[in-house]
């Protein structure tokens, strides 16, 4: 019984267990321990994790990944380089960014689709969109955060139009709230104490609670490049099918 519940959640304990992991091996305390080499480490972990998910996911998944690398990197560029929306401890973009999008893509997919999941799916949701609410407002009280806050607002204006891919993207909240947590914890990266470290703006937790919205726009510029530019026929099928508009 016990053996069945692991498999069934295997994708789940991977990242729960493999995040701290990779992420305490790219930390200051990982890299003093592993002579300097922590983040040529992880990295290498991260691709492996990457090319496993790869092998094992769905064509259309498949595609999405590797589209992933190339969103993931721009916009990584874009928000931390160029608008200092948050700093990794190098001040460089590290190499396993460029897998880790698509990694995070991928092992949410999975999870969402898989039949006990669907079987739960309304409750799950429930759940799920308690949770953001009140880890939102929780960290809105601790840390004065209200950066994350607003953004947890455009994240559930979002998710309200988003029907079909609610679960999705709550189990993506929660992931990335998880991951977020541990990568500041370790010091790997921080976010400014207010928002793109611009003085007199809005206040920000390190890190702000609803850094989950980006990934909307993350997963909708792979979903047009997909459609749009890889398979064309798939959107008008869509369409038909009324999935998308």
């Amino acid at each position: 019984m016990l053996s069945t519940h692991l498999k069934r959640n295997r994708t789940l304990l991977k990242i729960l267990i493999g995040t701290p992991i990779f992420l305490w091996v790219d930390s200051p305390y990982g890299d003093a321990l592993l002579k300097g080499y922590g983040q040529s480490i992880a990295t290498l972990l991260v691709f492996i994790a990457f090319v496993v998910a790869y092998i094992k996911s769905h064509h259309r998944v498949k595609a999405a990944m590797l589209v992933g690398i190339v969103v993931g990197l721009t916009g990584e560029y874009l928000f931390s380089q160029m608008m200092g929306m948050y700093h990794y401890r190098f001040g460089n973009i590290p190499l396993w960014v460029a897998f880790a999008h698509g990694l995070i893509f991928a092992s949410v997919f999975r999870i969402s689709h898989k039949a006990w999941i669907k079987q739960y799916e309304q409750r799950l949701q429930k759940i799920l969109l308690a949770f953001a609410v009140v880890y939102s407002i929780f960290w809105l009280v601790w840390a004065n955060d209200w950066f994350g806050f607003l953004c947890t607002i455009g994240f559930l204006a979002v998710l309200f139009t988003a029907k079909k891919s609610r679960l999705f993207f709550l189990i993506m909240f929660a992931i990335v709230c998880y991951i977020e947590q541990l990568g500041t914890a370790t010091a790997c990266w921080y976010w400014p104490e207010t928002m793109l470290g611009i003085a007199g703006s809005l206040p920000s937790g390190n890190p702000p609670t609803g850094v989950a919205v980006f990934y909307f726009l993350f997963d909708a510029i792979i979903l047009w490049v997909y459609l749009n530019l890889l398979h064309p026929r798939l959107k008008i099928r869509y369409q038909r099918l009324k999935l998308i508009k």
